[in-house]
């Protein structure tokens, strides 16, 4: 992406346009005619491209200053106002926070800058305006020389940058722990008897007295000045500077930063703005001095660019969309075909045997009774009785007293049906026992009658071996032990037992044989003498039914 940088002096503007990392055109303009058609008819042609405003101007002052540690929208009130007092002429104004104090209050170091002159500035910004130029910002080339230094890896604890601007203004720029703190240009007035390198030493000289008096260094510290030169500028210079205690000479051959910052082709003299521009195109920088109103330009160049990069990303996932659907559309073209192909010889052979078979006589009630008995007896194939004897042992487990005798399980196809069960013998002998007969239908209590007869375990008045298998039955023989006689809480203990059982899902439970027969049919005898000293156990059955819940 291409830029322009405006690099202004006191005398001329330099106009650079950077590209691919290197200054592919370069224009000079004197400061005169900034105004003029010429320029303006240039600031025209480049109107499309970001424009950076870089200033290098005798009249830009800096001030250091300490504000109360504040943040965010106060701390730029507070740098606003004072600002404001400091430079009321000047609209091109700018602090910089350096840091805290390290004793006291700890209050925020700050750099005051400005462009004291604004009129230096106003025929380039009224061009810039006309033309429309999406304008970046403006910039301290002073405040920017850091980044010079420390792409060089050159910083000291107390360094001066000496830089060379066009028409030979001397740019001196002191960096006290890598924090600008002072800069000033002055011009380099020739004069016959008196070298240009000699004039150079002697400015340098001038601003370590000034520095020094500001009580910048300890004791024992000294200046590394660092000279961005020429290679046949450098002799010049060297031949004139004068070894101080505290004052050392570093030269920066340009050839050699240009070759480290990868800048091509080189400068060919010893002015500096190329390199600088170089450095700063390649880096992210913060405006200085350009107001929100002077950017806008570059604003809207920055909100059309962005929404052309959407609608370009846009179309780009609807081109790729769309062509994954084409790909999966021939895809499932291709799978049709395919599937036709592999279905036909499949339909002839389907269209022969129903041919074959249409000539054939069906044995129509033979087929319907194999698929009757399939669906009735052979598809309904009970489950095994794992889960349902699992569910049923872990409701027993709640209740302690009551003993569990024996378990008889069989599929049935009417919940109505009881698998064949035989009663256990009794143990002890009752003191009080219920007499009754067995009434067809009736139930006699388990002390009263023998075993009755064994009843199918399964099966259909139609057909007694294979029945259609829809429920599960459980006969359960069980007892309260101990038992102490009463039959009152016997009994209250199994209906409760009972209706445990039937909170399992799909189950119903019901008492078949009571330990007592309650009837009023039934009779109650007692004898003076027990035969026994032991009492019986309070058996009862339990029949639970559980629907499997076949699906046809």
């Amino acid at each position: 992406m291409a830029k322009h940088f405006l690099y202004l002096t006191n005398d001329k503007l330099v106009a650079l346009i950077w590209k691919n990392g290197a200054i592919v055109e370069r224009d000079v303009f004197a400061a005169t005619e900034l105004g003029q058609p010429a320029f303006s008819a240039y600031i025209a042609r480049h109107r499309d491209v970001a424009t950076y405003v870089v200033t290098d101007l005798i009249e830009e002052d800096f001030r250091l200053d300490t504000v109360p540690h504040l943040r965010g929208s106060d701390q730029e009130a507070v740098l606003g106002r004072k600002l404001a007092q400091l430079y009321r002429a000047s609209p091109f104004r700018h602090g910089i926070i350096q840091g805290r104090e390290a004793e006291g209050r700890r209050d925020d170091k700050v750099l005051y800058h400005a462009v004291t002159n604004p009129e230096i500035l106003k025929p380039l910004l009224s061009a810039i305006e006309r033309a429309e130029v999406p304008l970046e910002g403006i910039y301290s080339s002073a405040v920017l020389s850091g980044q010079l230094l420390e792409s060089l890896n050159s910083f000291f604890t107390h360094t001066l940058l000496v830089t060379i601007i066009p028409d030979f203004g001397l740019r001196q720029t002191y960096f006290q722990n890598k924090k600008i703190k002072f800069s000033r240009l002055t011009p380099i007035i020739f004069d016959e008897g008196q070298p240009a390198g000699e004039l150079i030493a002697a400015e340098t000289s001038r601003t370590w007295q000034y520095l020094d008096s500001l009580r910048f260094f300890a004791s024992g510290e000294t200046l590394e000045v660092s000279i961005l030169i020429h290679a046949h500028d450098r002799q010049m210079v060297t031949e004139a500077i004068r070894s101080y205690p505290l004052i050392q000479y570093r030269f920066l051959d340009i050839d050699e930063v240009a070759a480290k910052l990868k800048l091509k082709p080189a400068p060919v003299s010893s002015h500096a703005e190329e390199v600088l521009v170089h450095l700063y195109a390649q880096n992210r920088i913060e405006n200085h001095f350009a107001t929100p109103e002077q950017r806008r330009f570059g604003m809207y160049k920055r909100v059309r660019f962005g929404l052309f990069a959407l609608t370009a990303a846009v179309l780009a996932v609807g081109t790729m969309a769309a062509m994954f659907n084409l790909y999966e559309a021939s895809k499932i073209s291709t799978d049709i075909d395919r599937r036709t192909q592999a279905m036909k010889p499949l339909q002839t052979e389907y269209r022969t045997v129903v041919s074959e078979i249409s000539k054939q006589t069906a044995a129509s009630e033979t087929v319907r009774d194999a698929s009757a008995f399939f669906n009735q007896y052979m598809r309904p194939i009970p489950a095994a009785p794992g889960d349902f004897v699992r569910a049923f042992a872990q409701a027993l487990t709640e209740y302690p007293n009551i003993q569990l005798l024996q378990l008889v399980w069989a599929p049935a196809g009417d919940p109505n049906q009881t698998p064949l069960y035989t009663v256990s013998p009794a143990q002890g002998t009752n003191l009080l026992q219920s007499k009754a007969g067995t009434t067809p239908g009736g139930q006699a209590g388990v002390n009263a009658v023998p075993p009755a007869a064994p009843q199918l375990a399964s099966g259909t008045a139609t057909d007694p071996t294979l029945p259609e298998s829809k429920f599960q039955a459980l006969v359960v023989e069980a007892a309260i032990s101990p038992f102490n006689g009463d039959y009152r809480k016997a009994i209250k203990d199994i209906n409760v037992f009972i209706a445990r059982i039937n909170q399992l899902p799909d189950v119903k439970a019901t008492l078949i044989v009571e330990p007592l027969d309650v009837r009023t049919s039934a009779s109650i005898t007692s004898a003076e003498t027990p035969q026994a000293t032991v009492l019986p156990d309070a058996r009862f059955v339990v029949k639970l039914v559980r629907s499997m819940k076949v699906a046809h």
